[in-house]
C-alpha cells in the first residue's frame, strides 16, 4: 500500500513539474510578444546583426571600373532598357548573367549611404522618424541616388572673377557616382520606427541606409557636363556623372558601426 502511494505521489510530482515548467515557458513567451509589441525593431537587430560586426557595402568607384571593362558606359539608356528598369521581374537578376559574371557582379551588389541629417530620436515616445533625400542637393535637377562624390581642385567664389578664374587655376574637377533604381524621382525615404532607449544607445547616433539589389542593363551610363566661370560661380568645373543602374530589392536603416540594424523593407518616394 505504501509502495502504491510513493508511486502515486512522485506521478503527481511529475505532473506538477511538468505543468509548473508548460506554465514558465507560455509566460516567457507572452512576455517576449509584449516585448515585440514595444521594441519590434529592436528585437529584429538582435537576432539578425551582431555588434561586434560593422556593416560595410560595395564600392562604387571600384563597381564602375569593374563594369567599364564591359564597355558599357558609353551610351544612355535605350526605351527598352527604361521599360526593363520600370516592369518588376523584368530584369535579368534571376538567371546567370555571364557578361557580369566575367566582372565578378554576377551578384547583389550592397551599397551603404550615410545619413547625415533628417533622423530624429524622442526618447519619450521611444519613436525614430526619418526624412531623407537622396539626391545631389547641388545638381536639384538629378534623380539618381547620390552614392558618392569627390571634388578636387580649388574653388574660386570670392576670390576671383570669372574672367580670371581659369588662368588663376580655380578648376575643379567633380566626380559623382549615383544609383538609378529606375523609380523616377522617387529619390526620398520616411520611415517611423519604434526602437527602445537602450538599441538606440547601441546605434551611437550613427546612421546609414543600405541598399541591395542586382545590376541591370545597360548597367552602367556616363556623362560629362562642364560650366565655365560665371559671375554667381567664378570656377571652371567638369563633373563627371557615372549612373549605376540597379533593381532594387531591399532598403535598411543601420548603423553601420555597431552592427545595429534599426529598420527593414524600407521604400522610395517622392
Amino acid at each position: 500500500m505504501f509502495h502504491r502511494k510513493s508511486k502515486w505521489g512522485r506521478s503527481n510530482l511529475a505532473c506538477i513539474v511538468a505543468l509548473a515548467t508548460m506554465l514558465a515557458t507560455a509566460a516567457a513567451h507572452a512576455e517576449t510578444e509584449t516585448v515585440d509589441g514595444a521594441t519590434r525593431i529592436a528585437s529584429a537587430v538582435n537576432r539578425d546583426a551582431s555588434p561586434a560586426r560593422p556593416i560595410v557595402g560595395d564600392d562604387p568607384a571600384a563597381i564602375r571600373d569593374a563594369l567599364q571593362k564591359l564597355h558599357v558606359g558609353t551610351r544612355s539608356p535605350s526605351l527598352r532598357d527604361r521599360v526593363r528598369g520600370l516592369v518588376p521581374g523584368a530584369a535579368d537578376r534571376h538567371g546567370s548573367n555571364p557578361d557580369l559574371a566575367a566582372v565578378g557582379l554576377d551578384r547583389d551588389v550592397t551599397f551603404v549611404v550615410p545619413v547625415r541629417y533628417g533622423v530624429r530620436y524622442r526618447s519619450r515616445r521611444h519613436l525614430l522618424t526619418l526624412d531623407v533625400d537622396l539626391f545631389d542637393a547641388e545638381r536639384g535637377d538629378r534623380t539618381g541616388i547620390l552614392l558618392s562624390k569627390v571634388t578636387k581642385g580649388p574653388r574660386g567664389r570670392g576670390l576671383v572673377i570669372a574672367p580670371e578664374a581659369k588662368a588663376k587655376g580655380y578648376i575643379q574637377h567633380v566626380d559623382v557616382i549615383e544609383l538609378d533604381a529606375g523609380e523616377g524621382k522617387k529619390t526620398t525615404i520616411r520611415s517611423r520606427v519604434r526602437l527602445s532607449a537602450a538599441e538606440y544607445a547601441r546605434t551611437q547616433g550613427d546612421f546609414a541606409l543600405v541598399f541591395s539589389g542586382r545590376l541591370v542593363r545597360p548597367y552602367l551610363t556616363d556623362q560629362t557636363e562642364h560650366a565655365d566661370p560665371s559671375i554667381e560661380e567664378p570656377t571652371d568645373i567638369t563633373t563627371r556623372v557615372s549612373t549605376l543602374h540597379v533593381d532594387l530589392h531591399d532598403i535598411r536603416l543601420v548603423s553601420p558601426s555597431s552592427g545595429v540594424v534599426v529598420s527593414k523593407k524600407l521604400a522610395l518616394s517622392k
